[in-house]
């Protein structure tokens, strides 16, 4: 098993990444991805495009604070509702979307583990050359990974 991050790769870890993620047309209403959401464990959609390429990655966070800006306008629950409805109906995952922060299997983890700090990440994208997604990377793997491999070296 291998300890250092200077050498080992995403594929020398490869069966930490996660292929369950969540993942659905960027086309897809926010409706639809509030409830894939909410029904899951994850706490990303990762979106992808016509032909499978990963586009974009929307949070759970993104449609909260969506509904909770329009709460914020409307004066009373009669108005709110319908409004919310709207949006949630109106909007698809593509209009909210953020970049999806991305590594292939041959980036080494120091470099993962700068990108999650850069952008304030505990979960990463792993895309092949076409850019359609594997799975994900989470910190709290890795961190499992390197804890066991030091505790083996030091048997």
């Amino acid at each position: 098993m291998k300890t250092n991050l200077e050498t080992t790769t995403v594929k020398d870890i490869s069966y930490l990444i996660n292929s369950a993620c969540l993942k659905a047309p960027c086309d897809t209403p926010l409706e639809k991805l509030a409830d894939m959401l909410s029904t899951s464990d994850r706490h990303k959609v990762y979106l992808e495009n016509e032909t499978g390429e990963l586009s974009g990655v929307i949070q759970a966070k993104l449609i909260a604070m969506k509904v909770l800006g329009l709460a914020g306008q409307k004066a009373d629950e009669e108005e709110m509702l319908p409004a919310i409805a709207y949006v949630l109906n109106s909007q698809s995952g593509q209009d909210i979307a953020e970049q999806a922060v991305t590594i292939e299997s041959g980036t080494l983890l120091k470099t993962v583990l700068e990108l999650m700090e850069q952008n304030h990440i505990r979960e990463i994208a792993v895309v092949d050359e076409s850019r359609h997604l594997i799975g994900t990377l989470e910190a709290k793997n890795i961190l499992s990974h390197y804890l066991h491999a030091i505790a083996e070296t030091n048997l």
